[in-house]
């Protein structure tokens, strides 16, 4: 008897698995297509696509000429690679720092001044706002002067920025909008002073880190003239392995190691962007 409960029960639980097997299953999500090879062309900047098809052509010729066909593949990835490699980081946020410096000191004269309203100190200065503030010091008082509110502007000024260090100045005019309070002439200025020691900080880093990438050049000079005269002056046969498709491999992954240690190089001395302190607004009046 018992026996045949368990037999019983192994039999329903068979036909419960077997049906959940063969049950249709949930419907997956469409996958997004696959770019073809004329849409990554196509996505490439039109200096990178230049340097492919030189490096291209140029790297046949010479597998031609000196019978290594690991030019074919070197020589372009040479062009594409190198310069992003070995070429200094942007910048943009050293530079927006020394204008928001200037731009904080413009209002805190303005402010000091007490002949103007936040709104028309913005405005007085807008003209010698740096050049890279130019456009979206523009933008927020074309904003402040629409239908938007000063505090809206305010912030999508700061989204439109996109930097924890706009996001310090803007809090500062954000607080002396909403409460008309005193202090904003020092507290500006001694935003500006963060400022100023900010960029001063950050050029000494960059100094240093512009080193790193002194050396990777040096490197990368020696080696690329190492393996020219190998390739067109080196007269014995010690380089023919490097001719035959297991050479090739090997050739291969000596450069591919090199690659690796300058995208490393690269990878450390790339300074990650700090968190902003402003929360991306997502309320607001219509674009002016």
């Amino acid at each position: 008897m018992t026996l045949a409960a368990l037999a019983a029960a192994g039999l329903m639980g068979g036909i419960i698995m077997a049906v959940m097997y063969f049950r249709p299953g949930p419907e997956k999500p469409a996958r997004a297509p696959k770019p073809t090879l004329g849409q990554r062309w196509n996505a490439l900047s039109e200096g990178t696509r230049q340097r492919l098809i030189i490096g291209a052509v140029l790297g046949l010729l010479l597998a031609f000429l000196t019978k290594f066909p690991v030019l074919v593949v070197v020589v372009p990835a040479a062009l594409v690679w190198l310069p992003l490699l070995l070429s200094n980081p942007p910048t943009k946020e050293r530079d927006l720092i020394v204008a928001l410096e200037t731009w904080a000191r413009a209002l805190a004269a303005g402010v000091g001044a007490n002949k103007y309203t936040l709104k028309d100190v913005i405005g007085v200065t807008r003209g010698s706002a740096p050049g890279i503030l130019q456009g979206p010091v523009d933008r927020l008082y074309a904003r402040m002067m629409s239908t938007w509110t000063v505090k809206d502007s305010l912030r999508k000024f700061a989204d439109e920025l996109n930097s924890p260090a706009a996001d310090e100045v803007l809090i500062a005019l954000i607080q002396a909008a909403e409460f008309n309070g005193g202090g904003l002439e020092t507290a500006l200025k001694g935003i500006a002073e963060n400022l100023h020691v900010a960029s001063k900080n950050m050029l000494e880093v960059d100094v240093e880190r512009a080193k790193a990438r002194d050396t990777m050049r040096i490197m990368a000079v020696f080696i690329g003239a190492t393996v020219v005269y190998l390739v067109f002056f080196g007269g014995s046969g010690q380089l023919d392995f490097y001719r035959t498709p297991l050479g090739v491999i090997a050739m291969l992954i000596v450069l591919s190691g090199f690659v690796g240690l300058m995208i490393w190089a690269k990878a450390i001395t790339r300074v990650r962007p700090e968190p902003r302190i402003l929360i991306q607004s997502t309320s607001g009046g219509q674009e002016s």
